[in-house]
């Protein structure tokens, strides 16, 4: 189900740092690790758990620091998926 702009403000209350790019739809979080093995560490598990749900998100990595976006594409929308994605990438971040 595509959430609205007031459904999708009200789930980053719950979210850490994740922000609505309305342009694309889509949320953003950018993540400063320690170093490269660190960023890279955490992208493994990002993979993990969104191959548990078949959701993925885009990511960007710049030597120790991760670009997410989430966004359903199949939609053009930001989901439900995409917020419960948030959440687990939020306990998976140090």
């Amino acid at each position: 189900m595509n959430l609205t702009e007031n459904q999708i403000q009200d789930g980053l209350t719950r979210l850490t740092d994740w922000e609505l790019d309305p342009a694309v739809p889509a949320i953003r979080r950018t993540v400063r690790l320690a170093d490269f093995l660190a960023a890279v560490s955490l992208v493994n598990e990002i993979a993990q758990a969104a191959e548990q749900v078949d959701h993925h998100p885009d990511i960007d990595i710049r030597y120790n620091t991760l670009h997410l976006t989430l966004s359903t594409h199949s939609e053009g929308a930001v989901t439900e998926q995409d917020m419960a994605l948030a959440a687990r990438i939020d306990e998976l971040v140090p």
